[in-house]
């Protein structure tokens, strides 16, 4: 689907220059490296939201923290059970990438490169998911609670940001950039955008890896706070 999409659209706008093959190339590595990241932001939490507040509501969990393993264990089996059905779902993008290289796409480190971005975003997203499941009792709120969440860190944080930036247009370039720190650098589709279109927001390579390491990092503060939710709201469960 999204190959023909990208086809189609290099064909209906260059119908009297021709098509480049290196413009459909960059045209569909993208436009599936988005799309992957997207949908593993979407199902990446659909798979984990419940895994610890169902076992509640099933009146499982007692059983499961009076295993002889011990609570950080049982949490990261959670983690890792839905985090593999994300990867093998991040993985089925991947005869599409490598097909756009034919077509002169990016090199395929980049790809790669890519493709590790996203699923480690899906693995931020199933951790934070998972945390809101042993803080709430029921899988509802839980899953409501993180949608919301998710929604105001990736829609909600850049529109104000741009809110901002834009109601102090004539404020310096530090103002600037203390905005982008704050609602922008930590977006999870920001190391694609920056990756992308580095020429779009004037960063040297240097700067480009300077933001990369600055939302790895809160990506990583993310995912062990929410970590640290799950296994305590497995703990406080003790029979």
């Amino acid at each position: 689907m999204i190959s023909g999409v990208v086809l189609a659209s290099a064909l209906v706008g260059n119908r009297y220059a021709g098509v480049e093959p290196a413009g459909v190339g960059m045209g569909l590595t993208w436009a599936a490296l988005f799309c992957q990241a997207g949908l593993l932001m979407i199902l990446a939490p659909l798979a984990t939201a419940g895994r610890i507040s169902q076992e509640r509501e099933q009146r499982t969990l007692a059983a499961l923290v009076n295993c002889p393993l011990p609570a950080v264990r049982i949490a990261f089996g959670k983690l890792l059970g839905s985090w593999t059905f994300v990867v093998w779902l991040g993985i089925l993008v991947m005869p599409f990438l490598f097909t756009a290289t034919l077509w002169g796409g990016p090199d395929w480190k980049l790809i790669l490169a890519c493709v590790a971005i996203n699923l480690t975003a899906g693995f931020v997203f199933s951790s934070i998911s998972l945390g809101l499941s042993g803080l709430f009792g029921r899988s509802l709120t839980a899953y409501l609670v993180t949608g919301s969440f998710l929604f105001g860190w990736m829609a909600v944080m850049p529109l104000l940001g741009a809110l901002a930036m834009g109601l102090n247009h004539d404020a310096g370039k530090p103002y600037f950039e203390f905005i982008a720190f704050l609602t922008l650098y930590h977006n999870p589709f920001f190391p694609l955008i920056a990756l992308a279109m580095p020429t779009d927001f004037n960063l040297t390579s240097g700067a480009v890896a300077v933001r990369l390491a600055f939302c790895f990092s809160i990506w990583l503060l993310l995912g062990l706070a929410s970590f640290w939710l799950a296994v305590r709201g497995l703990k406080r469960e003790v029979y």
